[in-house]
């Protein structure tokens, strides 16, 4: 395993030098001018998130999208964002010779696969948008050029070593190698999204677990929390500051969860007020600017009445440094397992370990993936006390 640790990053930069790679290294738009070509139009597939970034970007660099294509049939013949929602066959049948159709689904080899059954002639992965127009979409945070990812070598060869597992090391290098070539090839099948959070070969649950889920949104990851160790538990702490996510959590907990606090606040490195961008889904996320609602900022350190807890899950739309560092004393103390998401900014994929091994060095730190490109990665911190034995 050493010699492997040591030559890991090694071998993916050495595999960016081909040839093949080096244009997506000096010209990361050269893959969506070359597939666009002579196309003067752009579809959209998806009428979510990724999409609504992908129209936002793509209007701000002058480009007019004509419209929007979804396999949500309740959608056919509305409009999204002011633009008509098509069939995925529509779209093709009517703009197949003059548009570029870029897919913005965050798992989108069935869409991408689905457009190539139709024949459609020009297919773009929402990541290869982002490198043509990543000057106009300064919110996707998620991604990064290949250049910019590079040029943090020195902290991408500081996290190898803390990863624990042959399975974690392969996945660290996938993704170092896929954010700098957009090659496909090298990403390994995701494990199941069901086992997000609590990794079965990771996360053994208790029936004293004291379970702190710091961007519970509407429950989700309580219920699972719930349906793992058969609701025997301790007690739930669920930090969730979107209102209209917490009021969906308290109706949730109303019909079968004992022994739940829901508090409204946002985890971070400050106990204050903050700026908050409120959606009202799991978008939601503490906002740089002052336009957002207030909400009440709280570090996990500062939870005076907080019981120690044994379990920190954080899904907190890139404030996950800043509350890990407004945790520092609580972990120290309490040693709990931690399921961090480390894909709401690229850099959290090198920075997550560094910060959780300085905090406490004895943590088993691993790297799971649950979606397809980057998106659903955390990474989990096992103190040895807890570590799954191998059956």
């Amino acid at each position: 395993m050493k010699a492997e640790v040591e030559n890991l990053l090694a071998q993916v930069l050495s595999s960016l030098r081909e040839k093949r790679y080096q244009e997506a290294l000096l010209n990361p738009s050269a893959d969506f001018d070359r597939i666009a070509g002579v196309a003067t139009q752009v579809v959209i597939f998806g009428c979510g998130h990724l999409g609504d970034l992908a129209l936002s970007g793509l209007r701000a660099a002058g480009w007019q999208p004509v419209a929007y294509i979804d396999n949500d049939r309740s959608l056919r013949g509305s409009t999204f964002r002011g633009l008509p929602v098509l069939a995925p066959e529509d779209g093709v049948s009517r703009f197949n010779d003059e548009a570029v159709f870029v897919v913005a689904i965050y798992n989108n080899s069935g869409p991408r696969a689905q457009l190539a059954a139709l024949r459609c002639q020009r297919i773009v992965p929402y990541p290869m948008l982002f490198w043509r127009f990543s000057e106009y979409m300064k919110e996707e945070t998620r991604l990064e050029l290949p250049q910019r990812i590079l040029a943090a070598v020195d902290q991408l060869r500081e996290t190898v070593p803390f990863l624990n597992d042959q399975k974690s090391l392969d996945e660290f290098a996938a993704q170092i190698f896929w954010r700098c070539s957009l090659d496909y090839s090298r990403l390994s099948q995701h494990d199941p999204p069901s086992d997000m959070y609590f990794a079965p070969d990771l996360v053994h649950l208790r029936n004293d677990e004291i379970f702190l889920d710091c961007g519970a949104f509407d429950g989700d990851s309580i219920r699972a929390f719930i349906e793992r160790t058969g609701q025997r538990y301790r007690r739930i702490i669920a930090l969730e500051p979107d209102p209209a996510n917490r009021d969906a959590l308290r109706r949730f907990a109303e019909s079968s969860i004992h022994d739940l606090a829901i508090l409204p606040f946002a985890v971070c490195n400050y106990s204050g007020t903050g700026s908050f961008d409120a959606k009202g889904s799991v978008g939601s996320s503490l906002s740089a600017s002052d336009g957002g609602m207030s909400v009440e900022c709280r570090r996990i350190d500062d939870l005076v009445d907080l019981e120690a807890p044994t379990f920190i899950k954080m899904d907190i739309e890139g404030a996950e440094l800043d509350a890990l560092e407004g945790a520092r004393q609580t972990i120290r103390k309490a040693r709990p397992i931690l399921a961090i998401c480390a894909y709401h900014k690229c850099e959290h994929l090198w920075q997550i370990p560094l910060l959780i091994h300085d905090i406490l060095p004895d943590y088993l730190i691993s790297l799971r993936r649950y979606a397809e490109e980057c998106w659903e990665t955390v990474y989990y911190a096992v103190p040895p006390e807890r570590v799954v034995t191998p059956l």
